[in-house]
């Protein structure tokens, strides 16, 4: 084997280690991904968008969580008005 083949064959099995750990890596955070479309209701398009089915996201929130980030929402947007009647939304000034 010349020096010329054993760096070639020394390249390729250090690209196979390498490959063979990025793969190791990437398959938990596959996993943890889905998991954490799972919790949200998200669903990954084609595109790379994603698509939020609230209901699920509620669902999964529960009671306390939920009025946990409705809380923030009507005081980040300034919605006033109690659940199931019309919103009224307070316009600030710039």
């Amino acid at each position: 084997m010349s020096d010329s083949e054993g760096f070639w064959i020394d390249r390729a099995q250090s690209a196979e280690a390498r490959e063979k750990t990025l793969r190791d890596q990437i398959e938990p955070l596959k996993e943890r991904v889905r998991s954490v479309c799972d919790m949200l209701g998200a669903r990954i398009k084609g595109d790379g968008s994603a698509e939020i089915d609230f209901e699920k996201l509620v669902d999964n929130l529960g009671p306390e969580n939920a009025l946990q980030v409705r809380a923030i929402i009507d005081e980040k947007y300034g919605i006033t008005g109690k659940s199931g009647e019309k919103p009224r939304i307070k316009v600030k000034a710039g």
